[in-house]
């Protein structure tokens, strides 16, 4: 900062001393230790043969930060901050103000001019003058992953006994509502819970899928020669690709534990038509704005909270249902794990898994009726069925 310190820059000091810390341990001790006594011999045989040293000077660096210790000091003062599982922040989260840095120089004036690019068109290397791109910050990151750790929790898988109960749940609210919009909510989320569950779905994309498509798929009859089943269309903007594609994802009518994914994707239907929404996405409020995660996963939670006061069996007593559930991965992995444990092959769990990979054309797919994305998967019916049938 071109000044010498002052009281008041005692958290600063104690940040550039953390650091100078992180970045010492970027690299393993014992590697260190080689490295000095490789040095060290190196300096012996040239005194042996009265050669003066050529070792490069070390130092003073400029006055500057050419490095990047502003944002290392900032992901230092950051990690200081109360965490969601700790009472501090988590390396994974920190690490985003490099990020935003990066990605604020590559848009700059000087970050753009001085940007170069060396390969083909598939395959590039990167030439540029960030700080953040440092190698003195690539080893202070290491150190900093390494003294702070990682605290990853993955969210619970749901089991089908867990989706049974729920649904059991809703069923009861159900038959209790006295009209449409009393028993909205209970449709929506024993809906969400059949389509992310037997879809094998995280839960942000179950909220893609499209009221036009998902009426059509019941009004038209599917092929008498395939088990019975729905096909739940997705509509958005996919990675990789311009514009909007249907992707379908074919799910068992009834599911082997008794999960009737047809009977709530019926009734998510009549809740759209009696909304007078017969288009744009499924999940939405009754004016048609579309829902989004935080309006069903605290609801999802309570009930779960619910399940496991009620069947302790199902939920064990020690585990922390607002913590461990999440609606972002709990039915993936739930449904993931179930299907191998009932001997659904690996190639049909990654069939249903990676649906993303067919739907990666890079633009070059044509915009196509939902009949005609239905030929297309016509043939794969069979072999996407065996996932949901089996749950």
């Amino acid at each position: 900062m071109d000044r010498n310190p002052t009281p008041q820059d005692s958290l600063l000091s104690a940040c550039i001393c953390q650091v100078n810390l992180d970045a010492l341990w970027g690299r393993e001790t014992a590697k260190v230790q080689a490295n000095r006594r490789a040095i060290g011999q190196v300096l012996r045989m040239w005194n042996r043969l009265r050669i003066p040293p050529k070792l490069p000077i070390l130092g003073p660096h400029p006055l500057c930060d050419s490095f990047g210790y502003s944002i290392a000091i900032a992901m230092i003062l950051k990690s200081r901050d109360k965490g969601r599982y700790a009472p501090h922040q988590q390396f994974e989260t920190i690490r985003k103000l490099r990020s935003g840095f990066t990605n604020t120089y590559m848009n700059s004036l000087v970050g753009s001019t001085n940007f170069h690019t060396v390969g083909g068109e598939s395959a590039k290397h990167y030439l540029s003058q960030c700080p953040t791109h440092s190698l003195w910050f690539e080893r202070f990151s290491r150190g900093c992953l390494s003294h702070m750790g990682q605290d990853v929790r993955q969210d619970t898988a749901i089991s089908v006994s867990v989706v049974l109960e729920l649904l059991h749940h809703l069923e009861m609210d159900l038959e209790a509502a006295p009209d449409m919009e009393a028993q909205r909510p209970f449709i929506t989320l024993g809906a969400f819970i059949c389509i992310a569950f037997c879809g094998s779905f995280r839960g942000a994309e179950v909220f893609l899928v499209d009221c036009a498509g998902l009426q059509s798929s019941l009004q038209n009859p599917p092929d008498p020669s395939l088990p019975p089943h729905v096909i739940i269309p997705l509509l958005g903007r996919f990675k990789n690709e311009i514009g909007s594609r249907y992707h379908l994802t074919p799910l068992a009518a009834v599911t082997a534990s008794g999960i009737n994914v047809l009977r709530w994707v019926s009734r998510l239907v009549a809740l759209r038509v009696h909304d007078t929404h017969r288009h744009g996405p499924a999940f939405c409020t009754a004016r048609g704005t579309p829902l989004v995660s935080a309006d069903i996963e605290l609801e999802l939670l309570d009930r779960l909270q619910r399940v496991q006061d009620l069947h302790p069996t199902l939920i064990p007593a020690n585990v922390l249902v607002h913590d461990s559930y999440g609606i972002s991965r709990s039915f993936r992995r739930g449904a993931t794990l179930e299907a191998r444990a009932r001997g659904v092959s690996p190639e049909d769990i990654d069939l249903i898994n990676q649906w993303r990979s067919f739907e990666h054309a890079r633009g070059r797919r044509p915009r196509l009726a939902m009949r005609d994305h239905y030929s297309d998967i016509r043939l794969l019916i069979p072999a996407l069925l065996r996932f949901s049938a089996a749950l």
